[in-house]
Formats: structure tokens, C-alpha cells, sequence
């Protein structure tokens, strides 16, 4: 473990786009529009969590996630993964909010340390490993915006929480939760995502979607606008036989997805706490890895289906809003 650099992550650009040059980002068209739903969200906030479980609300989600998913990997043949490889997935692509609009900026003294995930209009999930070192005081969060430094809207943070069986060493249930002031006014820009169910199986060589505004490359610059990327789960078998310290896997609390064999798309260093997101549904949380988008180095996500996660996360989010004593 020493030698393991266990860090905060967020996406590896694999060819970097200007945002200043023509490329119009991901999510900026009427296809990827979240309109509907939120009005839908705002109307029963009071019973997000249930109305998030609707089947139709489901179907929703699922629909615009798969738009998303073929906008990235639309790109060319030679920048999607082929075959039954866990390798080349697709480079990051400039992003907007509209697109991912669960994405959370948090911050320390507004500076951004790490990414997060809406889950109602008050609760913020992220990594445990995020909410070590600032008291909740000196924590803020950036919703509604695909730039990381200007827009959207700041809320300040009341309670932050890490899970109580973390363990800082190994990065075992590395989840944890921020409690907002104010609650939310949702919209196409500002919306909860549901979570996974307990205990469901993720299968494995499946796309699923990461975003945040972390470093481009490994030692490199971070992203100031939006980034998103697919990234394919890789079988803990196989994670297991990877270049990462197999005792440093927990199969319970951790999934792998990303790189395997060559360099491709990672999780990388500036927004550890970001989310996963397969089939419209809120998977993991970044967690850690070694060194960014290295051939052989998959990323390591906490994994939200996990019981003793999945406990403790809903033991929280479910109370109610107005209960605004400490947990």
C-alpha cells in the first residue's frame, strides 16, 4: 500500500478538446434536455426518492442516459472499445451541465477539491475521503454550471457525514454524504439521480459513463469546462489480476472499471467523490487508483449496492427535510 498512490481522481482526457475552438459540447441540444423531468422532480420533492423509483421516471432517465452514452461514442471506430476488451473506451468530451445535471462542484473555501452527486434536494453523495480534512463550515458547493470556476449557483454545506466503517489506509467504504442548508430548486441543470439497488449485480464489460472537471492527464492541468467519458466495468477476476495491489481490493465495497491492458480513459486526480453512471442510475462514487489512465491500472469506484453502504447512505437521505437536527 505505500507504494499505492491513493488520491483524489477525476477524468483522464485522453485528447484534450478546446472549448474555445468549434466543437459544441456534449449536451448542449435539445436531445439531452431534462426539462420535463425536473418540473416533474420540483413537483414531488417532498417523495424524491419514490418518484425517482417510478418506472416511467426510470425509462426517463434511462432513454437520455443512452443518448448521452452513443454522443460519446459516436466519436470514430478507432476511439471505442471492440470485441469483448476492457481496453480503449473513448476520449472525454466537453460536456454540459444539461447533460450530466447531477454533477456537483464541492469546495473548500471555494476552492474545488472534489465532485459529487444530487441525490434529493438536500443530500450530497461524494467519497468519505473528500470531507477529512475541512470542517463543514468551510465547505460550499457549485450546482448549474459546466465551468468549474463561474456560474450556476454556490449553496452552503450544514452537515457533512463519512461513513462510519471507513478506512482511510485501504479506501474501504469510501462514501460520504453533504447536507445542504437550503434545499434545492431543481431544473434541466440541477437534478437528483437515483441510486442503485442493495445488492445489485453489476455486470461486468458494460459502459457505463464518468464526468467531473479533474486532471486532463496525469501531472497535468485541470479541466475548467465540463469533461464526460465512457468507461467500461471491468470483473473483479480481472481487476484482481491487474497492475493495482490485489489485497487493496474489497470486492464488497469497490468495482473496477476503466484501463486494463493499454492506456484509455481514467478517473483521475481533482475530483474523487464524482459519479458513475450506468443506465441512467447512480452506480459508484470515484474513489481511487493508481497514477491516471496507466494501461493495466484500472480505476477503483465505491460501490453504492454494497449493504453496508447502501444501509447507511439511505439510513440519511430518507429523513425528512425539515429535521434539521444532527444525525
Amino acid at each position: 500500500m505505500s507504494s499505492m498512490s491513493l488520491k483524489a481522481l477525476l477524468i483522464v482526457i485522453v485528447n484534450v478538446c478546446n472549448i474555445n475552438g468549434d466543437e459544441t459540447p456534449i449536451g448542449s441540444t435539445k436531445e439531452l434536455d431534462y426539462t420535463v423531468l425536473a418540473g416533474e422532480a420540483e413537483n414531488h420533492k417532498s417523495d424524491i426518492l419514490n418518484f425517482l423509483n417510478e418506472s416511467s421516471v426510470r425509462e426517463q432517465y434511462k432513454t437520455l442516459y443512452n443518448r448521452l452514452l452513443s454522443e460519446l461514442m459516436a466519436e470514430s471506430p478507432d476511439r471505442i472499445l471492440t470485441g469483448g476488451s476492457t481496453r480503449r473506451i473513448v476520449s472525454g468530451r466537453n460536456t454540459s451541465i444539461a447533460a450530466v445535471p447531477w454533477q456537483v462542484s464541492l469546495r473548500e473555501k471555494t476552492y474545488p477539491i472534489c465532485g459529487g452527486s444530487v441525490v434529493t434536494d438536500v443530500w450530497l453523495l461524494t467519497a468519505a475521503h473528500c470531507l477529512l480534512r475541512a470542517r463543514a463550515s468551510e465547505l460550499s458547493v457549485r450546482l448549474g454550471s459546466s465551468w468549474k470556476t463561474h456560474g450556476g449557483e454556490m449553496y452552503d454545506v450544514k452537515e457533512c457525514y463519512v461513513h462510519p466503517r471507513y478506512v482511510s489506509k485501504t479506501k474501504t467504504n469510501d462514501v460520504g454524504l453533504v447536507r445542504l442548508y437550503s434545499p434545492l430548486r431543481f431544473s434541466a441543470r440541477v437534478l437528483p439521480i437515483r441510486l442503485v439497488a442493495k445488492e445489485a449485480r453489476l455486470p461486468a464489460n458494460e459502459p457505463a459513463i464518468v464526468s467531473g472537471w479533474g486532471k486532463l492527464k496525469e501531472g497535468g492541468p485541470s479541466a475548467t469546462y465540463l469533461q464526460s467519458s465512457t468507461i467500461r466495468t471491468i470483473a473483479m477476476k480481472l481487476c484482481r489480476r491487474s497492475g493495482l495491489d490485489r489485497k487493496a481490493i474489497d470486492p464488497s465495497s469497490m468495482f473496477c472499471a476503466g484501463s486494463f491492458s493499454q492506456a484509455s480513459p481514467d478517473a483521475c486526480q481533482g475530483d474523487s467523490g464524482g459519479p458513475i453512471v450506468y443506465e441512467g442510475v447512480l452506480i459508484g462514487v470515484v474513489s481511487w487508483g493508481l497514477g491516471c489512465a496507466r494501461g493495466n491500472f484500472p480505476g477503483v469506484y465505491t460501490r453504492l449496492s454494497y449493504p453496508m453502504i447502501y444501509d447507511w447512505v439511505h439510513s440519511h437521505i430518507t429523513q425528512q427535510t425539515e429535521n434539521n437536527t444532527a444525525l
